[in-house]
């Protein structure tokens, strides 16, 4: 949406990105209180049919929820957040995840040829079977839901009454505030069913600052995405986020199907180069879209 507009306040619309954020994580908070009373997660250590069932529900709560809010509170069509038409939903949808493959096979390439990683035990068949079921549960899991909570609809109500960049910025802060409320959702309800367990606002005990540094750059990236195309439909933002969590699962955190090794400095180049490169692919196509747009 170009402009602002004057008839939403600058409440209503950070209300608006909080509400996207406080859905989004007590949907993950909740999948995070089953993992601790029953250990039913989405990750690969389960069974598919297990991972969809608690992947599912999910999209299905968080997607059902906005529609909800910018059906009956905002009275403005989908179409605005990014629920495109099928045929611009599936070019977006390739143009994400082709941009992000394909700044991370660049960079992963580069890494190899000067010695700071290698790659071997390729096994064609489980890394096929990897990414048909990992794609599968990352888009029901998080690239849907997420997308449509904070680049769909907290992104845009944001920019209905700020500038780009502040817009930009405060849906970044939303980004954020998901782990944040996710963690406190999983504490609350944990001690209110008797699990216990100590308050957790990282997932997986991972280090504060790397992890919301990565997720800075993942939602920067995820703003230029939304902007990429002619449509703005969230289907980019939905194929470069199921890209993005299938590079980093198989080259960062490891795959039976494919061992790729590289130290401290090499991860860092690694995620530092294929997200820059990703940023500016995402950054050129939007300017070549406003390009097109003013010719007419």
């Amino acid at each position: 949406m170009h402009g602002t507009d004057h008839n939403l306040s600058a409440a209503g619309a950070l209300g608006r990105a909080l509400a996207a954020a406080i859905i989004m994580g007590v949907a993950l908070g909740i999948v995070g209180l089953l993992a601790d009373l029953y250990g039913l997660t989405a990750g690969p250590a389960h069974p598919l049919a297990t991972r969809l069932l608690v992947a599912a529900p999910v999209a299905l709560f968080v997607v059902g929820l906005i529609v909800l809010l910018r059906r009956r509170l905002d009275r403005l069509p989908l179409a605005g957040i990014g629920f495109t038409g099928p045929a611009a939903g599936l070019r977006g949808f390739l143009q994400g995840a082709g941009i992000v493959l394909a700044s991370g096979s660049v960079v992963l390439l580069a890494l190899v040829l000067f010695g700071a990683a290698s790659v071997s035990d390729l096994n064609a068949g489980a890394l096929l079977g990897f990414l048909f079921t990992n794609a599968i549960v990352a888009i029901l899991f998080e690239a849907i839901p997420e997308e449509t909570a904070i680049r769909g609809y907290a992104l845009t109500s944001l920019r209905r009454r700020f500038g780009p960049l502040l817009a930009g910025a405060l849906d970044i802060a939303t980004f954020l505030a998901v782990p944040l409320v996710a963690g406190l959702t999983t504490f609350l309800l944990g001690r209110l069913f008797g699990a216990g367990g100590q308050l957790q606002l990282v997932p997986g005990g991972d280090d504060p600052i790397t992890y919301f540094v990565m997720l800075f750059s993942f939602g920067l990236m995820l703003i230029y995405a939304r902007n990429a195309t002619r449509s703005r439909t969230i289907w980019t933002g939905i194929g470069a986020h199921v890209a993005w969590l299938t590079v980093n699962r198989i080259v960062l955190t490891g795959n039976s199907s494919l061992n790729v090794q590289m130290g401290d400095m090499g991860v860092l180049l690694f995620f530092g180069c294929y997200m820059a490169l990703a940023i500016i692919a995402f950054s050129l196509l939007g300017e070549a879209r406003q390009a097109k747009a003013g010719e007419r």
